[in-house]
Protein backbone atom coordinates (compact mmCIF):
# COMPACT_ATOMS: atom_id res chain seq x y z
CA UNK A 1 0.00 0.00 0.00
CA UNK A 2 2.46 2.55 1.19
CA UNK A 3 3.92 2.03 -2.99
CA UNK A 4 1.07 3.50 -4.10
CA UNK A 5 0.48 5.96 -1.81
CA UNK A 6 4.10 7.08 -2.48
CA UNK A 7 3.44 6.36 -6.21
CA UNK A 8 0.48 8.88 -6.34
CA UNK A 9 1.93 11.40 -4.01
CA UNK A 10 4.89 12.25 -6.72
CA UNK A 11 1.76 14.20 -9.07
CA UNK A 12 2.88 16.93 -7.03
CA UNK A 13 6.01 17.42 -8.09
CA UNK A 14 6.99 15.63 -11.14
CA UNK A 15 6.14 16.18 -14.37
CA UNK A 16 3.48 14.60 -16.28
CA UNK A 17 5.93 11.81 -18.31
CA UNK A 18 7.38 11.03 -14.75
CA UNK A 19 4.62 10.60 -13.03
CA UNK A 20 3.72 8.26 -15.83
CA UNK A 21 6.31 6.04 -15.49
CA UNK A 22 6.29 5.99 -11.23
CA UNK A 23 3.06 5.84 -11.01
CA UNK A 24 1.37 3.90 -13.23
CA UNK A 25 4.22 0.48 -13.23
CA UNK A 26 3.33 0.72 -9.37
CA UNK A 27 -0.45 0.37 -9.63
CA UNK A 28 0.24 -2.25 -12.02
CA UNK A 29 2.33 -4.44 -9.33
CA UNK A 30 -0.40 -3.83 -6.98
CA UNK A 31 -3.29 -5.22 -8.68
CA UNK A 32 -0.99 -7.79 -9.68
CA UNK A 33 -0.65 -8.74 -5.83
CA UNK A 34 -3.59 -7.60 -5.03
CA UNK A 35 -4.07 -11.19 -3.07
CA UNK A 36 -1.73 -10.65 -0.86
CA UNK A 37 -2.83 -7.00 0.48
CA UNK A 38 -5.64 -6.44 2.89
CA UNK A 39 -9.19 -6.10 1.13
CA UNK A 40 -9.53 -2.23 2.46
CA UNK A 41 -5.85 -1.12 0.43
CA UNK A 42 -7.94 -2.12 -2.70
CA UNK A 43 -10.86 -0.17 -2.03
CA UNK A 44 -8.83 2.74 -1.39
CA UNK A 45 -6.47 2.09 -4.21
CA UNK A 46 -9.05 3.48 -6.81
CA UNK A 47 -9.45 6.91 -4.57
CA UNK A 48 -5.68 7.94 -4.81
CA UNK A 49 -5.07 9.55 -7.72
CA UNK A 50 -8.78 11.75 -7.52
CA UNK A 51 -7.19 12.65 -4.18
CA UNK A 52 -3.66 13.62 -5.07
CA UNK A 53 -5.13 15.57 -7.97
CA UNK A 54 -7.64 17.01 -5.82
CA UNK A 55 -5.09 18.46 -3.60
CA UNK A 56 -2.66 19.49 -6.85
CA UNK A 57 -5.99 21.49 -8.07
CA UNK A 58 -6.31 23.24 -4.99
CA UNK A 59 -2.68 24.23 -5.05
CA UNK A 60 -3.03 25.49 -8.85
CA UNK A 61 -0.88 22.85 -10.20
CA UNK A 62 -3.18 21.94 -12.64
CA UNK A 63 -1.90 19.93 -16.05
CA UNK A 64 -4.00 18.10 -18.88
CA UNK A 65 -0.58 15.11 -18.94
CA UNK A 66 -1.36 14.25 -15.68
CA UNK A 67 -4.82 13.00 -16.24
CA UNK A 68 -3.52 10.73 -18.38
CA UNK A 69 -1.57 8.58 -15.80
CA UNK A 70 -4.69 9.16 -13.34
CA UNK A 71 -6.84 7.61 -15.51
CA UNK A 72 -4.53 4.84 -16.39
CA UNK A 73 -3.91 4.24 -12.14
CA UNK A 74 -7.79 4.90 -11.34
CA UNK A 75 -8.80 1.99 -14.36
CA UNK A 76 -5.68 -0.04 -12.93
CA UNK A 77 -6.72 -0.28 -9.07
CA UNK A 78 -10.38 -0.36 -10.17
CA UNK A 79 -10.01 -3.67 -12.27
CA UNK A 80 -8.04 -5.19 -9.17
CA UNK A 81 -11.15 -4.07 -6.80
CA UNK A 82 -13.92 -6.09 -9.76
CA UNK A 83 -12.09 -8.70 -9.37
CA UNK A 84 -11.44 -9.01 -5.50
CA UNK A 85 -15.04 -7.57 -4.89
CA UNK A 86 -17.04 -11.03 -5.24
CA UNK A 87 -14.47 -13.06 -3.02
CA UNK A 88 -14.80 -10.54 -0.36
CA UNK A 89 -18.89 -10.89 -0.33
CA UNK A 90 -18.34 -14.74 -0.64
CA UNK A 91 -16.37 -15.27 2.27
CA UNK A 92 -18.16 -12.32 4.41
CA UNK A 93 -21.40 -14.25 3.50
CA UNK A 94 -19.64 -16.92 5.43
CA UNK A 95 -18.30 -15.48 8.57
CA UNK A 96 -14.83 -15.58 7.32
CA UNK A 97 -12.52 -12.59 6.83
CA UNK A 98 -8.68 -11.51 5.57
CA UNK A 99 -6.82 -11.80 2.48
CA UNK A 100 -6.08 -15.56 3.51
CA UNK A 101 -9.88 -16.31 3.24
CA UNK A 102 -10.22 -14.26 0.51
CA UNK A 103 -7.22 -16.73 -1.40
CA UNK A 104 -9.25 -19.83 -0.70
CA UNK A 105 -12.10 -18.77 -3.04
CA UNK A 106 -11.47 -19.74 -6.89
CA UNK A 107 -12.68 -18.09 -9.72
CA UNK A 108 -14.25 -20.22 -12.53
CA UNK A 109 -16.58 -20.42 -15.37
CA UNK A 110 -20.08 -22.68 -14.44
CA UNK A 111 -22.51 -24.26 -16.30
CA UNK A 112 -25.56 -26.32 -15.07
CA UNK A 113 -25.18 -30.10 -16.42
CA UNK A 114 -22.28 -31.95 -18.27
CA UNK A 115 -20.16 -30.48 -20.97
CA UNK A 116 -18.65 -32.27 -24.10
CA UNK A 117 -17.05 -28.90 -25.67
CA UNK A 118 -16.69 -25.75 -24.36
CA UNK A 119 -17.42 -23.71 -27.84
CA UNK A 120 -21.37 -25.27 -27.43
CA UNK A 121 -21.85 -24.17 -24.02
CA UNK A 122 -22.67 -20.60 -22.10
CA UNK A 123 -21.28 -20.63 -18.82
CA UNK A 124 -21.21 -17.25 -16.82
CA UNK A 125 -18.96 -16.74 -14.05
CA UNK A 126 -18.56 -18.03 -10.56
CA UNK A 127 -17.05 -18.27 -7.15
CA UNK A 128 -16.31 -21.00 -5.21
CA UNK A 129 -14.44 -22.53 -2.06
CA UNK A 130 -14.88 -25.26 0.41
CA UNK A 131 -15.58 -24.55 3.77
CA UNK A 132 -17.67 -25.33 7.10
CA UNK A 133 -17.99 -29.06 5.91
CA UNK A 134 -19.81 -27.69 2.73
CA UNK A 135 -19.00 -26.49 -0.96
CA UNK A 136 -19.97 -23.17 -1.72
CA UNK A 137 -20.54 -21.79 -5.25
CA UNK A 138 -22.15 -18.45 -6.51
CA UNK A 139 -24.54 -18.89 -10.18
CA UNK A 140 -25.90 -16.28 -12.57
CA UNK A 141 -29.47 -16.68 -12.70
CA UNK A 142 -31.23 -14.95 -15.14
CA UNK A 143 -33.55 -12.24 -13.22
CA UNK A 144 -31.84 -12.55 -10.05
CA UNK A 145 -28.24 -12.36 -10.80
CA UNK A 146 -25.70 -13.91 -8.67
CA UNK A 147 -27.24 -16.16 -6.20
CA UNK A 148 -24.99 -18.42 -3.53
CA UNK A 149 -24.94 -22.32 -3.62
CA UNK A 150 -24.40 -24.80 -0.79
CA UNK A 151 -23.82 -28.67 -1.15
CA UNK A 152 -23.17 -30.30 1.76
CA UNK A 153 -20.20 -32.42 1.07
CA UNK A 154 -21.15 -35.46 2.60
CA UNK A 155 -24.01 -35.46 -0.49
CA UNK A 156 -21.33 -35.17 -3.17
CA UNK A 157 -21.14 -38.28 -5.32
CA UNK A 158 -18.98 -37.68 -7.61
CA UNK A 159 -16.15 -35.03 -8.06
CA UNK A 160 -14.39 -35.71 -11.15
CA UNK A 161 -12.16 -33.23 -13.80
CA UNK A 162 -13.15 -35.03 -17.83
CA UNK A 163 -10.68 -33.97 -20.48
CA UNK A 164 -12.67 -32.60 -24.05
CA UNK A 165 -10.57 -33.10 -26.95
CA UNK A 166 -11.90 -31.15 -30.06
CA UNK A 167 -10.62 -30.00 -33.43
CA UNK A 168 -10.31 -27.10 -35.36
CA UNK A 169 -8.56 -25.13 -38.33
CA UNK A 170 -4.86 -24.65 -37.35
CA UNK A 171 -4.50 -20.43 -36.53
CA UNK A 172 -1.36 -18.91 -37.30
CA UNK A 173 -0.48 -15.24 -35.94
CA UNK A 174 -1.40 -12.69 -37.70
CA UNK A 175 0.38 -8.46 -37.60
CA UNK A 176 -3.13 -7.79 -36.23
CA UNK A 177 -2.31 -9.91 -33.18
CA UNK A 178 0.28 -8.09 -32.28
CA UNK A 179 -2.51 -4.64 -32.03
CA UNK A 180 -5.38 -6.61 -30.50
CA UNK A 181 -6.34 -9.56 -28.77
CA UNK A 182 -6.06 -13.00 -30.65
CA UNK A 183 -9.05 -14.67 -32.30
CA UNK A 184 -9.23 -18.04 -32.01
CA UNK A 185 -6.22 -17.88 -29.04
CA UNK A 186 -6.27 -21.58 -28.20
CA UNK A 187 -5.57 -22.35 -31.42
CA UNK A 188 -2.28 -20.78 -31.88
CA UNK A 189 0.02 -23.60 -33.59
CA UNK A 190 -2.49 -26.21 -32.44
CA UNK A 191 -4.78 -28.32 -34.65
CA UNK A 192 -6.34 -29.95 -31.44
CA UNK A 193 -8.14 -28.34 -28.28
CA UNK A 194 -8.46 -30.09 -24.74
CA UNK A 195 -10.39 -28.73 -22.40
CA UNK A 196 -10.67 -29.62 -18.38
CA UNK A 197 -13.88 -29.23 -16.83
CA UNK A 198 -15.04 -30.39 -13.01
CA UNK A 199 -17.89 -32.13 -12.76
CA UNK A 200 -19.03 -32.21 -9.44
CA UNK A 201 -22.28 -34.78 -9.53
CA UNK A 202 -25.14 -34.63 -6.74
CA UNK A 203 -28.20 -37.38 -7.44
CA UNK A 204 -29.42 -37.05 -10.34
CA UNK A 205 -27.47 -33.26 -11.22
CA UNK A 206 -24.17 -32.55 -12.03
CA UNK A 207 -22.54 -28.95 -11.67
CA UNK A 208 -19.69 -28.63 -14.31
CA UNK A 209 -16.63 -25.87 -13.61
CA UNK A 210 -14.32 -24.59 -16.68
CA UNK A 211 -11.10 -22.97 -15.98
CA UNK A 212 -7.38 -24.16 -16.53
CA UNK A 213 -5.83 -27.56 -15.54
CA UNK A 214 -4.41 -26.16 -11.91
CA UNK A 215 -7.33 -24.44 -11.07
CA UNK A 216 -9.80 -27.34 -11.98
CA UNK A 217 -7.38 -29.64 -10.23
CA UNK A 218 -6.85 -27.46 -6.78
CA UNK A 219 -11.10 -27.84 -6.38
CA UNK A 220 -11.07 -31.14 -6.73
CA UNK A 221 -8.65 -31.98 -4.94
CA UNK A 222 -10.03 -29.35 -1.72
CA UNK A 223 -13.42 -31.05 -2.37
CA UNK A 224 -12.39 -35.10 -2.09
CA UNK A 225 -9.45 -33.94 0.85
CA UNK A 226 -12.36 -31.89 3.28
CA UNK A 227 -14.45 -34.85 2.52
CA UNK A 228 -12.30 -37.78 3.64
CA UNK A 229 -11.41 -35.68 6.55
CA UNK A 230 -11.96 -37.63 9.88
CA UNK A 231 -13.93 -36.48 12.74
CA UNK A 232 -14.46 -33.01 11.50
CA UNK A 233 -16.37 -30.98 13.60
CA UNK A 234 -19.69 -29.49 12.11
CA UNK A 235 -19.80 -26.00 11.63
CA UNK A 236 -22.81 -23.69 10.60
CA UNK A 237 -21.90 -22.26 6.83
CA UNK A 238 -21.37 -19.02 8.77
CA UNK A 239 -18.83 -20.46 10.76
CA UNK A 240 -15.13 -19.75 10.04
CA UNK A 241 -12.93 -22.82 10.39
CA UNK A 242 -10.49 -23.29 13.08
Amino acid sequence: MAMIVVAASTRLFLGPLPYFLTSVPAFVLFTVLRRKVPYISLVIAPLLPIIVESIALMMANFRGGFLVGDIVCLVTALLGLGEERPKERMIRRLGLSGKGSRNMVLSLFYTFGRVERIEKVNMSQSYAMVNGGSFHFSVNIPGSGQVNMEIPLEDIEEVAVHQSTSSGDLYYPSLRDMFLPARNIKLVGKPKIQDYFLVVRVGEEAYTFYEEPRTVLELQEKIEKEKELPGRPKQSPGEPTA
